[in-house]
């Protein structure tokens, strides 16, 4: 059997790729405009370099058609996400374009080798939602008892080896080309540190578009061996696995064959998200422990198939109504009618759930999945009792709906969770992104935040 030819920069190399590639670039400043702002290594903005975008692009792409261009160090930002601690590499603007534009090319030419059952960073037939579906599906449609387990990779893509993963590019890209020269300086990639620029010897540079994609391929050939038994149902999203199976020395073999092909990639699970539960178990079988629900990606999937919020995602929507009362505390005060009180409250509501994209992508996510009617009727009660009582100052009391009826506040336009998931059910607001989207771009072009057509 002929080996597979392996990649060179010119046989995938395209201008108009790259040009697409700036296009995605340019989208940083369309929802938060001081994106655009951020100074790398070379200490340009996003402005700089599209203020003679044709020029500075036709320049870009005879360096790389020359094999003359070298990608630049990154600059590390530290961030704190709920208390967890992320590195975030930043590069130039230039090197943006270029890493998009080889993330897409190398993507695209990869997705027949990666597994089908791996979810993330892919071109095609993937995505979060797709993931959920299936495990869904699988969970509804499987005969009882079913195994489960779940393992998280710690600190997955700083623990990254480097040498690994440079083994693996040379298996598909010819080492002798230009191609692999770039993909070599990105993975041996350098840090500016104050004025000093340091190499890191571990891991991928996290917040890039070739970090995704460095780490599917780290993971590629265990999905493959994990997929190998047919009665094992396998999927991954990032760094997230699950799989499952309804016999349990089969789901046994396969997690310890997940520990041994993880010590082979040095690479180690988190222990606090280890689970291996079992459905409609009476007592604990192989180290599998009776359960009735477990959490995934957010979402808490039930013995019966149903689908529900876990009590922290029922508090993470919670807060992004609180925290938006909390700004318009100031103008709260200043209004003294109870019916203007009321509708500021209602409006602010509103603009959660249809001006902030961050907030659409985690309602909606949720809603889009979540089955359980009783779960969002609640949630709704809770936020007319919310409202209520930050518009009467009395805290949370039935006897509020006295002074202002529930039917009243729907009158008001308060909105309802529950009706919100039967119109993404339906597909009735299916284009509310595209819209916001569209909006930001004439917004920012007036501004002159954008380059104009």
């Amino acid at each position: 059997m002929t080996p597979p030819k392996k990649l060179r920069f010119r046989s995938i190399y395209s201008e108009v790729q790259l040009y697409r590639a700036a296009l995605d670039v340019y989208k940083k400043p369309l929802f938060s405009w001081r994106k655009a702002l951020s100074r790398s290594f070379d200490g340009k903005t996003l402005y700089d370099f599209a203020e003679h975008s044709s020029r500075n692009l036709d320049l870009l792409h005879h360096s790389l058609m020359s094999e003359s261009y070298h990608l630049q160090p990154y600059i590390a930002l530290d961030y704190n996400f709920n208390g967890k601690h992320r590195r975030i590499y930043v590069p130039t603007w230039e090197d943006r374009i270029v890493d998009r534009c080889l993330y897409e090319l190398l993507n695209s030419r990869f997705h027949s080798r990666m597994s089908m059952s791996s979810y993330a960073y892919r071109c095609r037939g993937g995505g979060l939602d797709s993931c959920q579906r299936n495990i869904a599906r699988y969970i509804r449609e499987s005969k009882k008892p079913l195994f489960i387990c779940k393992r998280d990779i710690r600190n997955f893509f700083p623990t990254i080896s480097q040498e690994i993963l440079l083994n693996k590019v040379k298996q598909f890209v010819a080492e002798d080309d230009y191609l692999f020269q770039l993909l070599k300086q990105r993975i041996h990639f350098c840090v500016k540190v104050d004025e000093t620029v340091n190499a890191v010897n571990t891991g991928t540079a996290f917040g890039t578009p070739l970090a995704c994609f460095f780490a599917n391929l780290y993971l590629t050939e265990l999905d493959q061996k994990m997929t190998a038994d047919k009665s094992v149902f396998y999927t991954r999203y990032a760094d997230d696995f699950f799989f499952a199976s309804s016999e349990a020395d089969t789901l046994d073999a396969s997690r310890n064959l997940l520990a041994t092909e993880l010590d082979s990639l040095e690479l180690e699970l988190k222990p606090a998200a280890t689970l291996d539960i079992g459905f409609s178990l009476d007592t604990e079988h192989l180290g599998f422990t009776p359960s009735t629900k477990f959490r995934h990606l957010g979402l808490e999937f039930r013995e019966d198939g149903g689908i529900g919020l876990s009590r922290d995602k029922l508090r993470k929507i919670r807060n992004l109504f609180r925290f938006a009362f909390r700004r318009h505390k100031s103008k709260l005060k200043r209004a003294k009618d109870l019916t203007i009180r009321t509708k500021i409250l209602v409006d602010c509501a509103n603009q959660v759930l249809e001006r902030r994209l961050r907030n659409i992508a985690i309602v909606d996510y949720y809603l889009k999945h979540v089955d359980d009617e009783m779960q969002l009727k609640l949630l709704d009660r809770w936020l007319a009792e919310e409202v209520l009582a930050r518009v009467l100052e009395s805290g949370h009391r039935k006897s509020n709906f006295r002074l202002m009826p529930f039917k009243e506040l729907r009158k008001m336009g308060l909105p309802s969770l529950r009706h919100r998931r039967r119109l993404l059910k339906h597909g009735h607001i299916s284009t509310a992104f595209f819209q916001l989207r569209t909006e930001r771009i004439i917004e920012n072009e007036r501004r002159r935040r954008l380059p104009s057509h």
